[in-house]
């Protein structure tokens, strides 16, 4: 790598770590989330000459990557429910309690989707991609990412209105021994 691709990449590597570690601390436990950056962008610096378009969509791919054959990567939403503390005073804290269980319900619907279509709506959700940039992340056209987005918001959907705040609810009291 001569003077000048080193500066291009220095470039991409200060503008996108930050992403790139948020990325990754999606998908894996938050221990690893920095090896694995510092992982993606020891690929990124071997690869460097193959990058095609623009780089914080193929630095997502090479992430997405990394964090699969980690193979520790962790239910995301397994975690989300074990940081959420509900509190036990239902009077003081109701309305704490069904934000919460909204949450729940909404993060139990995305854990039943298959781990593509939590990919797919990820993606485009949390990490800000448009169609395009997620398509490549994935390794897919346009137009096939396109269909795979909006089969699985439907499918996100049907789950959201089988499973709504009142059965989230009704599980959580009764998984304390409670009934309302």
């Amino acid at each position: 790598m001569d003077e000048g691709e080193w500066d291009t990449f220095e470039v991409v590597y200060r503008a996108a770590y930050r992403p790139v570690l948020r990325f990754l601390i999606r998908r894996l436990p938050s221990g690893d989330a920095e090896d694995a950056a510092a992982e993606v962008f020891t690929v990124a610096w071997r690869r460097w000459g193959d990058r095609h378009g623009e780089p914080l969509p193929w630095l997502y791919g090479i992430a997405r990557k990394v964090a699969a054959n980690h193979r520790r990567a962790t239910d995301r939403f397994e975690a989300l429910g074990k940081r959420l503390e509900i509190s036990t005073s239902e009077a003081t804290q109701a309305s704490a309690e069904e934000a919460a269980l909204d949450r729940l319900g909404a993060a139990s619907a995305l854990a039943r989707l298959s781990a593509t279509d939590r990919e797919v709506l990820l993606l485009v959700s949390w990490d800000g991609l448009d169609v395009g940039d997620a398509a490549k992340v994935m390794g897919r056209s346009r137009a096939t990412f396109a269909v795979q987005l909006h089969r699985a918001r439907v499918r996100l959907e049907r789950m959201l209105a089988h499973a709504g705040p009142a059965s989230v609810r009704k599980q959580h009291l009764a998984s304390e021994g409670r009934s309302r």
